[in-house]
């Protein structure tokens, strides 16, 4: 039985060997994992509220997971095809940052209090969808240039005082406490008075070669964010504003 079988099981060896390597460049399907920075570092010549609404978060290096997949309008098993089009559509990304400088940036400022709680996490979810065109030059080397359009959901969880009972009190959440006074039905510690929605644009490339590559995307948008804050002599405010959101991302494309 085994002297009958293996013939058989060469050729679906060898078969599959030459489906694979007469594969198509243009992959369709993909899995990105890397990292990604999202606003700048904080300034103390500036509020905390200056900070959130320049685009300033203080956050570190973060991950992004992405999984998508590249509906081409061309052949993509066509021979001698350098170019292709298609829509690039991101079913879902995945964004995590911890904001940890806020106590150096206290301090950095001066304060003689200084309190940081929450979980000091920025994370997001999207989906992401938009042109893009396929440049292979040579073998399976293929250039991917892409536009998406993204509606964003942001999570912030930071509550940041400094100097708190003092003429020079400085703070800042991403909640609105001073709504919750006035309105009986509305819970600042809610989850979803900490979820921010907005739309992004993003610009991205990925170079790879068969399934293995490199992509990079900028993010950018604004999102709409609940918030509180007091700002010294100023006084305290709070409200709804849409803040910028800037975010830069580094990762490894397996094609699928």
């Amino acid at each position: 039985m085994n002297k009958i079988l293996l013939p058989f099981m060469v050729f679906i060896c060898v078969f599959n060997l030459k489906l694979t390597a007469q594969r198509s460049a243009f992959r369709s399907g993909y899995i990105r994992i890397g990292i990604n920075k999202i606003g700048d570092g904080l300034d103390q010549q500036l509020s905390p509220k200056q900070n959130v609404f320049d685009g300033r978060y203080g956050a570190g290096t973060g991950y992004v997971f992405e999984t998508g997949h590249i509906f081409y309008f061309g052949k993509k098993s066509a021979e001698n095809q350098p170019v292709n089009f298609g829509l690039d559509w991101t079913y879902i990304s995945l964004n995590y940052n911890k904001m940890d400088e806020w106590e150096d940036y206290g301090r950095a400022a001066g304060a003689t209090e200084i309190d940081v709680s929450g979980t000091k996490t920025a994370a997001a979810i999207s989906s992401k969808l938009g042109p893009v065109i396929s440049f292979n030059p040579i073998g399976k080397l293929v250039i991917d240039a892409r536009f998406q359009v993204a509606p964003v959901l942001r999570f912030f969880d930071l509550d940041y005082s400094q100097n708190y009972g003092e003429p020079n009190q400085q703070s800042f959440t991403f909640v609105n406490y001073q709504k919750e006074e006035m309105d009986d039905s509305f819970e600042a510690e809610s989850f979803k008075n900490r979820i921010a929605f907005g739309l992004a644009t993003s610009f991205g490339i990925t170079i790879r070669r068969k399934a293995i590559g490199f992509a990079i995307d900028y993010v950018s948008g604004k999102v709409n964010s609940y918030y509180e804050a007091t700002e010294g002599s100023l006084g305290s405010s709070a409200g709804k504003e849409k803040i910028p959101v800037h975010n830069l991302q580094f990762k490894l494309s397996l094609s699928l």
